[in-house]
């Protein structure tokens, strides 16, 4: 008995493979840092504080004022803060992962808000385009 396999069973047979390889990897840590990619703001304020707890007294107390702003919601504070960190030039990779992980999770978080008609997530998403791009 011959089984015939389709050309397209074949190719769908591979990306689902593919798709599957790649999904295994989604939500684990960054193996680079051994940090979790943080899913959400508050995460994110989480990992901010701790990679920043024995930074110096000026970045340690920008880092509190971001994690504090995004866990109350003060989109354009957490902004301008986490801006202020990324401009820093005594930052180390791993503060400057974590610095990026919480644009992205603010971005995110922004983006479903403004969605939903959120009038202060359109201003800090806008504020937050603005100063990427400077």
């Amino acid at each position: 008995m011959q089984i015939r396999v389709g050309r397209s069973q074949v190719i769908a047979t591979v990306f689902g493979t593919v798709a599957l390889v790649f999904l295994q990897g989604c939500g684990k840590s960054d193996p680079a840092t051994g940090a979790a990619v943080p899913r959400n703001p508050q995460e994110a304020a989480s990992q901010l504080q701790t990679v920043f707890a024995k930074a110096a007294p000026d970045l340690n107390q920008t880092a509190d004022t971001a994690s504090t702003a995004m866990r109350q919601g003060d989109h354009e504070k957490a902004v301008v803060a986490l801006q202020v960190m990324r401009s820093g030039t005594n930052v180390t990779f791993e503060q400057g992962l974590a610095v990026h992980n919480s644009v992205v999770a603010m971005e995110r978080q922004l983006i479903n808000a403004a969605d939903a008609g959120d009038e202060n997530a359109k201003r800090a998403y806008r504020l937050l385009k603005e100063l990427k791009r400077n």
